[in-house]
């Protein structure tokens, strides 16, 4: 229990990185709640390495978000909503394949009526 609530679902976290013209980006992709409660976070940013250790390789990291789309479980009856940053800037084709993987995985689980 937190918060005097009972949560049934632990939050899962991916990452999806990949390289254009020598910049790496990734995306992050938080999902939370189940059921009609379920709401999908997709972020696209410019992925940070973080130095590694003796014990640990360096690993690729987040940096400032540029775009994000949040996707709601379709017994909430909501669209999609998309945000971008201002202030980041990236190539339309890392965009382009941003939009590939969303469209990829929101069809895998059959949010906003899309196939599964």
């Amino acid at each position: 229990m937190i918060g005097g609530r009972r949560h049934d679902s632990i939050p899962t976290m991916s990452l999806v990185t990949w390289e254009f013209d020598g910049c790496l980006y990734c995306t992050s992709t938080i999902e939370t709640g189940q059921g009609e409660d379920r709401t999908t976070y997709f972020e696209l940013s410019e992925a940070r390495t973080v130095p590694g250790s003796a014990s640990m390789p360096a690993s690729p990291a987040p940096g400032p978000t540029a775009a994000t789309v949040i996707v709601y479980a379709p017994e909430e009856e909501k669209s999609a909503d998309v945000f971008f940053d201002g202030a980041e800037t990236l190539p339309f084709v890392v965009l382009q394949h941003f939009v590939e993987i969303v469209a990829s995985r929101v069809g895998r689980h059959g949010i906003l009526g899309l196939p599964s």
